[in-house]
């Protein structure tokens, strides 16, 4: 016997795919036809539409939300642009709750990628290493990329798999290129 929470579930689903399905044909300028969850029950289908539409009128307001925190966003990080530029922004279009959530992302994102790559970048971090493997491989002493991975990964500091990622689509080294032509 099914769960009736997850035959409630799905009949929601069905409810919210069915308005979905009937919004966007009455965007296309179709006609909608009354589905079977229209006719299950009316009310739950009319609630489900509503809550759809509301969500599709506010798409817009998302996008221009987003836009706008990513243009402040630059406006920080900008070394032409002051202060009285990003102020003449705001008092344009002054700033909402959810530009100021998009912007806290995108400031966050920003700090932890720089933090990423501070840490990859540091002499002797995955970056160097992988360089190094690359260079090994290329004066062609390796048959294989796989024995080339192998025999120097312990050196190099790092684990087998990841020295093998970093020789991945690396061009053969000349000698084993012609070698293979020959």
């Amino acid at each position: 016997m099914s769960n009736p929470k997850d035959i409630r579930s799905g009949i929601e689903m069905l409810l919210w795919q069915e308005a979905v399905n009937d919004l966007e044909n009455e965007s296309q300028g179709k006609a909608a036809s009354v589905g079977e969850m229209q006719k299950l029950d009316p009310e739950a289908y009319k609630a489900a539409r509503e809550l759809v539409l509301g969500m599709a009128k506010s798409f817009p307001l998302l996008a221009l939300s987003m836009k706008q925190a990513e243009r402040i966003s630059e406006m920080i990080h900008s070394e032409d642009e002051g202060l009285s530029a990003i102020q003449d922004v705001l008092n344009m279009q002054p700033v909402n709750a959810l530009t100021l959530a998009h912007l806290i992302h995108l400031e966050r994102t920003r700090t932890a990628k720089r933090g990423a790559d501070a840490k990859h970048n540091k002499p002797g971090g995955s970056r160097e290493n992988q360089a190094k493997i690359r260079a090994i491989w290329a004066m062609g002493n390796f048959t294989s990329r796989d024995r080339c991975a192998e025999e120097e990964c312990a050196a190099l500091g790092m684990s087998y798999a990841t020295a093998r990622k970093a020789l991945r689509n690396t061009p053969k080294p000349p000698s084993l290129a012609a070698a293979s032509r020959g």
